[in-house]
């Protein structure tokens, strides 16, 4: 039996590569692989269809009428099923439209109608099918097909198709120019019809999410997005699910209604499956793809639908049609917003329609860090590499490169905080500047380089003073440290304020409302001898100023924040105060402590994994997460296959920490972000060099999950500091 090499894979595996690692060259190769990439996606994601596509038996037309310059039909299509099985399709097209005027075609769902009446102003005929939550036929040709094993929304797609079975025998259509698109669930369901039913000409997938547009190697719980056992909502009580059900008909499990029951099993270990949601745009190629999302679209991250996008677009340029896959931004978060006009300018060009052409869809992208070009740049110093018997500082400095100084205290104004309701409203923060929550006050501030962040404390503190929290989150561009799919009870800033805790969160710089302030190829024109990591490191400098500054009144930043709100947020304990962080987070509070006396300890909650062992690269990423895909730390791609040249690892780190810094090192299991027995060797050596050491570390049998048990590891370990 062949090997899978693509299983384990951290990065999404390549399409022009068959599962067992051989190149496609040819035509034919790829016909074979695409096949290949139909079936996995059938067998890891979706499910299957019926074997047979059923005859149409017969159409009934339950209304008609002409209006205004449109016609507007009902119909009921019924086929040849055990059960007779139908479902009724609005079609609406221009009286324009006619036999010797074919007009393209637009495929939307129900609750997506009023889109399908731009499309009428933009001349397109118009079916709208009934696969909307709101709005769901396809349960007949469930009942009609036991053996099909697929998930509702494979479900959804494949009666998109039987739509244009009767849709493709009406004369006003052209054929050749059928569009499909939808939001959300529906933009998925899009995607999918597309790449199972060449028919479909152009495809828009409006915040698609997972499993489409965003492959679950690049979401999933470790950055706060979506995985396969989220708690997604549950169909609503009208519609069945192919998977067991308790007595009164519901599914057990409510992932069944959406995808594969079996999904769930890859839960923290997504990079087992051979094939990644990236395939779909194998599948759809050469035809047009849009991918539609918004900066901060908690379900489709603008970081995972850029890996997408870029392994997708191989196969574009292996078919010489590149112009016809691109992405498109938009502000604000998953709903909203949605440019219409632009959707239907994409499928103009892709029709060949009008005066649009490839130039009014040039590529859009946020995560473009080439390190190639960064490291050739005229403007990327290149400083000797510390000597081994440099000061560890030195070394860690010299890695976050040629700070451009500070942080230095902000002036502050009270504009910094008064127009910042609707933001957090929109990220999830709440809805309100101050706020009391479940008995944890939110109160929103400013500091350092115009941060905008949340403080969380307990309502009810009877203290003089608090200890505090600095929280630090991962990888989640889309929302920084705001839990979009949670695993936990509550959130951790949350829980730390009831345990007794000032917290302070923010998103870092790249991330949630910062995400296109460190865009890594506006960042890096910036700052070519800096990094990301060294700007996080300084924000987390900053916040320490804000925490330990005295307060008389007013906040330090000269923001009146008592004259604001009229309250003060506790004062803090100034000898205890810790980083948490998450992921990302963690990596950057023991780089932040390294340089900061002020911190008491520090929580690295899955997050280490040593530099210098990049044996496992494959499966966890290794350093070129840090240097290339994140583009965090890139003078550490300087030692590609050379790790053992490294200035310092963590080990050194602990070792420098720990006669001020008491650390958490928290490091699941099965963590596929890291080399775990590495991690071990690390701890080891620590213990070996410094037998006293203040660090606890915990290894459960757990995946990379901020978790009830992270959580309780994290607080049970606080309160032993205090």
């Amino acid at each position: 039996m062949a090997s899978l090499p693509h299983k384990g894979m951290a990065d999404l595996p390549p399409l022009l590569e068959f599962s067992d690692g051989t190149p496609v060259k040819t035509k034919t190769d790829w016909e074979n692989r695409r096949n290949e990439i139909r079936d996995l996606l059938t067998q890891y994601y979706y499910g299957s269809v019926p074997d047979e596509t059923p005859r149409i038996a017969r159409v009934k037309t339950i209304n008609n009428n002409t209006e205004r310059g449109v016609v507007r039909n009902e119909i009921m299509i019924t086929f040849d099923t055990i059960n007779m099985a139908n479902f009724i399709l609005e079609f609406l097209y221009p009286v324009t439209c006619t036999s010797h005027a074919r007009c393209p075609l637009f495929m939307t769902q129900t609750n997506h109608r009023r889109w399908g009446l731009v499309g009428i102003s933009r001349g397109y005929a118009v079916a709208v099918y009934p696969a909307a939550d709101s709005n769901d036929e396809t349960d007949p040709f469930r009942v009609a097909y036991p053996n099909a094993t697929w998930g509702l929304i494979r479900r959804r797609a494949w009666l998109a198709s039987r739509a244009v079975d009767y849709l493709v025998t009406l004369d006003v259509i052209d054929q050749e120019k059928i569009a499909i698109t939808g939001h959300s669930r529906n933009g998925k369901q899009s995607m999918i019809a597309a790449a199972f039913d060449d028919r479909f000409t152009a495809v828009i997938s409006s915040s698609s999410g997972v499993p489409a547009m965003s492959p679950y190697r690049f979401t999933s719980s470790f950055t706060f997005s979506e995985s396969p056992s989220s708690k997604w909502p549950n169909a609503p009580d009208s519609l069945n699910c192919s998977c067991s059900r308790s007595p009164d008909h519901r599914p057990t499990i409510p992932q069944c209604c959406w995808w594969l029951p079996s999904l769930t099993q890859f839960e923290g270990k997504e990079n087992e499956i051979p094939i990644d949601s990236h395939g779909l745009l194998g599948l759809i190629a050469p035809r047009f793809m849009l991918s539609e999302c918004a900066w901060t679209d908690p379900c489709d991250p603008s970081f995972a639908v850029e890996r997408s996008y870029c392994a997708g677009k191989e196969v574009y340029k292996f078919m010489n049609v590149s112009e016809r896959l691109r992405i498109h931004y938009r502000p604000g978060q998953h709903h909203g917003f949605e440019d219409l006009e632009n959707y239907f300018d994409w499928f103009d060009y892709a029709f060949g329609r009008g005066q649009t052409s490839s130039s009014d869809f040039l590529e859009e992208r946020l995560h473009n860090f080439d390190w190639n070009s960064w490291n050739s740049s005229s403007s990327t110093l290149h400083p000797d590499i510390p000597l081994q018997n440099a000061s560890l500082l030195y070394k860690l400095q010299w890695m976050l490169g040629e700070s451009p100084g500070g942080p230095v205290t902000s002036p502050g104004g009270s504009y910094a905080v008064e127009y910042h309701g609707y933001i957090d409203d929109m990220l999830g923060k709440g809805s309100q500047l101050y706020e009391v929550i479940d008995g944890v006050v939110k109160m929103t501030v400013n500091f350092g380089c115009y941060i905008y962040g949340n403080v969380y404390y307990p309502d009810n503190y009877k203290s003089s003073t608090i200890p505090a929290v600095v929280w630090l989150h991962p990888f989640s561009y889309q929302g920084g440290y705001i839990e979009n799919y949670p695993h936990d009870s509550q959130r951790m800033y949350h829980r730390l304020a009831k345990e007794g805790f000032l917290v302070l969160a923010y998103d870092q710089i790249g991330f949630g409302e910062r995400l296109l302030d460190g865009t890594p190829s506006q960042f890096y024109k910036r700052y070519p001898n800096w990094s990301l990591l060294g700007s996080m490191v300084h924000d987390v400098q900053s916040a320490i100023d804000f925490l330990t500054a005295d307060q008389n009144g007013s906040h330090p930043d000269g923001l009146p924040l008592f004259s604001f709100y009229h309250k003060h947020y506790p004062p803090v304990q100034k000898n205890h105060i810790y980083l948490v962080g998450y992921s990302m987070g963690g990596l950057v509070a023991l780089h932040a402590a390294s340089f900061d006396t002020r911190i008491a300890g520090v929580a690295c909650l899955a997050c280490l994994t040593p530099l210098r062992n990049n044996s496992l690269s494959r499966t966890t990423g290794g350093n070129r997460r840090l240097y290339e895909w994140h583009a965090l730390l890139p003078r550490l791609g300087w030692f590609e296959g050379n790790e053992n040249k490294i200035p310092y690892d963590f080990g050194d780190i602990l070792l420098y920490l720990k006669n001020n810094t008491s650390t958490l090192i928290d490091s699941p299991l099965y963590d596929r972000t890291v080399n775990h027995w590495a991690v071990q060797d690390v701890i080891d050596y620590v213990h070996n060099q410094a037998s006293d050491i203040d660090m606890k570390f915990v290894s459960t049998q757990d995946i990379n999950q901020l978790n009830d048990r992270m959580q309780e590891s994290t607080v049970q370990w606080l309160h032993s500091r205090l």
